[in-house]
């Protein structure tokens, strides 16, 4: 279990890619990690992650882009509109319009129903969303009228369509 990643904390499991995301390629860093009990420090060196890899590792965030891209954080998922950038980085096809979740709160509703990074909200209450503001509209909209869930339409990266009721609590 690692415990702290180049001197800063890591409290809960998510927060270790973002440390790591933060910290540049090529430094050797200190990794302080607990196994069979005992504490041990370790020094890595940070590499580049392969294509390969990047797939497979989808929900970890480039900071550069998540600073630019990021516009919304509501219900526990990170919403980005969609960018030529994003849809590389997720394979996300050019037929699927929508906003791109780029993180999920692992305590929240959605990551229960398991909503992921690379998920395309595509409408809410059957009302397509274009934007991240879109969609905070919406989400108030439908607090304001007392409703205690939205039904989302969710488009995985290559346009497979699924329902999911998401808690507004």
């Amino acid at each position: 279990m690692i415990v702290k990643f180049d001197g800063k904390d890591i409290k809960e499991m998510r927060d270790l890619p973002r440390v790591v995301a933060d910290t540049p390629v090529g430094k050797q860093v200190a990794v302080q990690l607990i196994r069979k009990g005992k504490e041990e420090t370790k020094t890595v060196m940070l590499g580049r992650l392969e294509d390969g890899e990047k797939q497979a590792g989808a929900a970890k965030q480039d900071p550069a882009v998540e600073n630019k891209s990021v516009v919304k954080k509501t219900l526990g998922i990170e919403l980005s509109n969609l960018s030529d950038d994003l849809r590389k980085r997720y394979k996300i096809k050019d037929t699927v319009k929508g906003v791109v979740i780029t993180g999920i709160d692992s305590n929240s509703p959605a990551s229960d129903k398991r909503l992921s990074a690379g998920d395309v909200i595509v409408e809410i209450a059957q009302e397509a969303v274009s934007n991240a503001d879109d969609f905070q509209v919406k989400i108030d909209k439908l607090k304001k009228d007392g409703r205690r869930s939205a039904l989302l339409l969710i488009a995985s990266a290559d346009g497979e369509l699924r329902f999911v009721a998401l808690s507004l609590q």
